[in-house]
């Protein structure tokens, strides 16, 4: 046996210091829950066939509304990433699944997917604020089946949660049940909506019931 390999052989391993925590998973949650309702009640949902005017209307911000507006939502997607981490972590407590990591790829999806919507809107202020009619209906257009993506991030997240935490015991089997049939939703037209409004409930009722130690 050569010298390097047994040194690999001796190296001690190092062990997972830290899993995420109760008070931390809760927190994130409802950290989203309260940015996701401040984004709701401040956000422009402008149709591609609306008037321009309406349009035009919708985006009359000041410059540092729309940025903090922007700033806000990127917070947003940076949460949703770091629980995403901290879920998938958490459902493979009780026993590994790949499903668990299907779970993080679909809130890495939703992240990017909400990112791009952020941009557009920015993308749409600065139309607005230019008089580009061309520019507003092309991203009005854009904009308006921005949706598909967010269908996809769906399946993933409450799929592969429910699915995990059903096989792995990591969920209460009423939560994993309801995801997987919140899931089943999200590619069916405008059912999709369905996850997509119940997510900031969601991840709370997620955070405070997923299993953080393993099955005895």
């Amino acid at each position: 046996m050569s010298e390097t390999h047994s040194r690999l052989l001796d190296a001690p391993t190092v062990p997972l210091v830290a899993r995420p925590r109760r008070a931390t998973l809760v927190v994130m949650a409802v950290a989203l829950l309260v940015v996701y309702v401040a984004m709701l009640a401040t956000g422009s949902d402008v149709s591609y066939d609306a008037s321009l005017s309406d349009i035009v209307h919708s985006y009359d911000q000041s410059r540092g509304a729309m940025q903090l507006a922007a700033y806000v939502g990127m917070v947003f997607v940076g949460l949703l990433l770091f629980f995403g981490a901290a879920l998938r972590n958490a459902l493979r407590v009780s026993a590994e699944s790949w499903l668990a990591d299907v779970t993080l790829l679909g809130f890495v999806a939703l992240a990017a997917t909400l990112g791009s919507w952020i941009v557009t809107d920015v993308a749409m202020w600065k139309a607005v604020d230019y008089g580009d009619e061309s520019a507003i209906r092309t991203i009005a257009v854009i904009s308006d089946a921005g949706f598909l993506p967010l269908m996809a991030s769906m399946i993933a997240v409450y799929l592969g949660t429910g699915l995990a935490g059903l096989l792995t015991g990591a969920l209460p089997r009423w939560l994993a049940i309801a995801s997987i049939a919140i899931g089943i939703l999200a590619p069916l037209g405008p059912l999709g909506f369905v996850g997509a409004t119940l997510l900031p409930i969601w991840l709370v009722a997620t955070a405070v019931t997923v299993r953080l130690t393993p099955t005895p």
